[in-house]
């Protein structure tokens, strides 16, 4: 399979460093398994730019690309998803609270969908250092997001990937660049009857997560009004 890795990073200088490294052991152990990586810098303050060029170096097919100012996960990724040259595109996390070890599993899943997702809450799934309060707020957005016919998905979570082609479709008219692209991409590709896999993961809560408590309550209210814009514009493509 010939796949694409994007790694959005804002502010990663160091969390950056042991990820790519676990990255280089796996693909030196499983040779051919990523055809390029891309590390999309979001116009990060710190040095996560040279950290992750310094790490990748022994990479084949390594790539660090800025953005000038910073947009949001979302906008990184979207230019990672037109930048990159795979047939399959995935996306995991700078902070590796995913491991390059659940890489097989993606591919498995995609073999047989247009969208594989991993996802934290499933039988078999396992976490760790999952603190409470965000076990909680977990559950609550859970929840919520079955009123939109995405329940069943963890929208939140930072490892998914796609056809290349499908990533291309739900990407290219991104209307929320920050933390709910997820819940946009996911409700689109729904809508637009694609065929989507979850599967179990092994997941670790990092230090330094940038989404506090208050980011997500201040997300949770957004998310309405997100829905009902994505559902307009959703119904306005059909119709042309």
């Amino acid at each position: 399979m010939n796949v694409s890795l994007i790694i959005p990073a804002y502010n990663e200088e160091k969390r950056i460093i042991p990820f790519l490294a676990s990255l280089v052991t796996y693909i030196n152990q499983n040779p051919g398994s990523l055809s390029e990586v891309l590390v999309i810098n979001d116009g990060s303050i710190d040095k996560t730019a040279q950290a992750a060029q310094e790490a990748g170096k022994t990479l084949s097919n390594f790539q660090v690309i800025s953005l000038e100012q910073n947009q949001g996960k979302g906008a990184a990724i979207q230019a990672g998803v037109f930048a990159s040259k795979g047939d399959y595109i995935v996306f995991m996390d700078a902070d590796g609270a995913t491991g390059s070890e659940e890489l097989p599993n993606m591919m498995a899943a995609l073999a047989v969908s247009d969208i594989a997702i991993g996802n934290r809450w499933m039988s078999g799934a396992s976490t760790q250092r999952h603190s409470a309060l965000r076990q909680l707020s977990g559950f609550v957005y859970r929840n919520y997001m079955k009123l939109f016919g995405l329940g069943n998905i963890d929208t939140m979570c930072g490892f998914k990937g796609y056809k290349s082609n499908v990533a291309k479709d739900l990407y290219k008219d991104l209307q929320e660049k920050r933390w709910l692209f997820d819940t946009e991409i996911a409700y689109k590709a729904v809508k637009r009857n694609y065929i989507v896999r979850n599967f179990p993961i092994a997941w670790e809560s990092k230090d330094g997560s940038k989404l506090d408590t208050g980011t997500l309550i201040k997300s949770a209210l957004q998310i309405f009004p997100l829905i009902l814009k994505i559902r307009k514009a959703e119904l306005n493509r059909t119709n042309l």
